[in-house]
C-alpha cells in the first residue's frame, strides 16, 4: 500500500507520496505427517498441509508519484505491478502511445478525460493478468474490489485546482475534489486518527484554503512521515516509508518536481549518480 496526499491551494496543487513497496508471498507446505493414536498407540501416516505461511519483504524505492503529459500529476496506491509492469511503467507506456497519436492528444483536454484514459488502460491490464493467471478468457474481478487506485491532479482551462480520486477494478469509481483542501488515500488509518480529533476540536482544523505552497509541502510530508514513523514501531509490517517524493502542479508551469529521490549506483567504492 502507500499514502498519497494532495493539497489544493490558491497557488497550485501539491502531490506527495512515499516510496515503500511491500511484497507478500503465500507459502503452502504439504507433506506426510506421522501421528501416534492416543488410544491404540499405533503410528499413523497421513497427507496434510500446514496453515498458510506469509513471507513478506519491503523495497524502498518505488515510483508512486510522477508526471503525466507534463501537465498533470499522478499518485498511485494499491498494487504496485500489473501484468508484469509497474504502474509507473504502464502509465509511461500509455503516455508514449498517446503522444504518438495526434488525434488522442487533442481529445485529452480535461483532467477527467485523462483519468478515464488511465483508468481504462490499467483496467485492461488487470483483466489481462487475471485471465492469464486463471487461463479463463472471460474472467473478471469481483464487484466492489479495487486493487489499484490513483490521485490525478491538474487544472482545466486555468480554473480551480482539481484532484480526481480513482479506484480501478471491474468498474472504475471516480470522485472529483474541486474545493481547496486535502485528499489522502492508500493507507489512511493514522491520518484518520489525527483528523478524528478535529471533529471534537474543530478550532484545531488546519485552514487549508489559506495554505501557501510551502505550507502544503510541509503538511503533506508531515502526514506521510507521521504514518511511516507510527508503522515503524507497530507490530504490523510497515506499508508506508522510504523517501517522500513531492511535486507541484500549476496552470502556468504544469508538473514540477519539488523533491524527487535520485537513482544511484555504487561501484568499486565510487558513487555514480
Amino acid at each position: 500500500m502507500t499514502l498519497i496526499v494532495t493539497l489544493r491551494t490558491p497557488d497550485g496543487v501539491v502531490i506527495a507520496g512515499d516510496s515503500l513497496s511491500t511484497l507478500t508471498a503465500n507459502k503452502l507446505i504439504e507433506g506426510d505427517f506421522n501421528l501416534e493414536c492416543p488410544h491404540c498407540h499405533e503410528a499413523h501416516t497421513f497427507k496434510g498441509r500446514m496453515p498458510n505461511i506469509y513471507h513478506s519483504n519491503t523495497l524502498s524505492h518505488a515510483q508512486k508519484v510522477f508526471p503525466f503529459m507534463r501537465k498533470f500529476g499522478v499518485g498511485t496506491f494499491g498494487m504496485g505491478q500489473v501484468a508484469g509492469k509497474t504502474i509507473y511503467f504502464a502509465l509511461r507506456e500509455l503516455e508514449t502511445n498517446l503522444s504518438q497519436d495526434k488525434n488522442e492528444v487533442k481529445i485529452l483536454k480535461t483532467i477527467l478525460e485523462v483519468a478515464n484514459a488511465i483508468g481504462k488502460h490499467v483496467q485492461n491490464l488487470i483483466l489481462e493478468q487475471i485471465r492469464h493467471e486463471t487461463k479463463d478468457k472471460a474472467a473478471s474481478l469481483q464487484p466492489n474490489v479495487y486493487p489499484i487506485g490513483f490521485q490525478i491532479v491538474g487544472y482545466d482551462d486555468m480554473q480551480k485546482p482539481l484532484t480526481i480520486e480513482m479506484h480501478v477494478g471491474n468498474d472504475i469509481k471516480i470522485v472529483t475534489h474541486n474545493e481547496l483542501g486535502i485528499t489522502y488515500t492508500g493507507q489512511p488509518e493514522v491520518v484518520n486518527a489525527l483528523f478524528a480529533r478535529f471533529k471534537t476540536n474543530p478550532e484545531e482544523m488546519p485552514i487549508f484554503q489559506n495554505f501557501s505552497l510551502q505550507d502544503a509541502i510541509t503538511y503533506a510530508e508531515f502526514l506521510i512521515k507521521t504514518t511511516s514513523t507510527y508503522q515503524r514501531f507497530s507490530s504490523n509490517m510497515a506499508t508506508v516509508g522510504g523517501n517522500i517524493d513531492v511535486a507541484l502542479v500549476t496552470p502556468f508551469d504544469g508538473f514540477k518536481w519539488i523533491k524527487q529521490k535520485s537513482l544511484q549506483a555504487k561501484l568499486l567504492g565510487e558513487m555514480h549518480a
